[in-house]
């Protein structure tokens, strides 16, 4: 199986279409466009109606934001008028939207840390970029690169500058997914024990 940083890097410019648009790789630049209108989209849990989803794919399928601002054009109305007149219809493209992200959440896996970073008052995505620019990225390669590949280098550049960062290998992630789906196994066996009286 290929490593996570593997798989970030050889991201293919997804197939999926959402509401008709093809959608380029999630980059940086996506997501600070989507957290800048509060975007459902970023969070999981999160209910999405037509209008986020309209606006996420506007956002996702260019990288020019000027572009992504225009007047919504005949196919975004079509598709926004029917995602509002059927509830399957919005969950499909919902659907897909979700597939989009869960594909490409690449990121390391770390190991946590019992103290909180210091807040510098800067967004972790202007961090990244500047690191990638200050390790010769081009402005536009940074923001734009999929946003796994942008983390994995960004902590790459911060391990060869003698920073401390500890990641979970495949390794030790299967071995703790193994412990957790034991010890699921054992609780459920635990609740279906039956309780002798005394």
């Amino acid at each position: 199986m290929a490593s996570r940083w593997t798989q970030a890097a050889t991201i293919l410019p997804p197939t999926i279409k959402v509401c008709g648009r093809r959608l380029l790789p999630f980059c940086l630049r996506h997501r600070v466009a989507l957290e800048a209108i509060n975007s459902p989209v970023l969070n999981i849990n999160a209910s999405v109606g037509a209008t986020d989803i309209i606006n996420a794919v506007r956002i996702l399928s260019t990288h020019d934001m000027a572009e992504a601002r225009k007047p919504l054009g005949f196919i975004d109305g079509f598709y926004y008028r029917s995602m509002q007149l059927s509830r399957k219809k919005l969950q499909r493209e919902a659907n897909k939207l979700l597939t989009y992200f869960t594909e490409q959440s690449l990121w390391p896996r770390f190991w946590e840390e019992s103290k909180n970073p210091r807040d510098r008052g800067i967004d972790w995505p202007l961090i990244v970029v500047a690191n990638l620019t200050r390790n010769g990225c081009s402005l536009n390669e940074a923001w734009t690169m999929p946003e796994a590949e942008a983390v994995w280098m960004h902590i790459a550049n911060l391990a060869q500058d003698g920073a401390d960062v500890k990641i979970v290998t495949e390794t030790e992630w299967l071995a703790m997914e193994n412990e957790k789906r034991e010890l699921e196994e054992e609780q459920r066996n635990l609740k279906q024990t039956p309780q002798r009286s005394n």
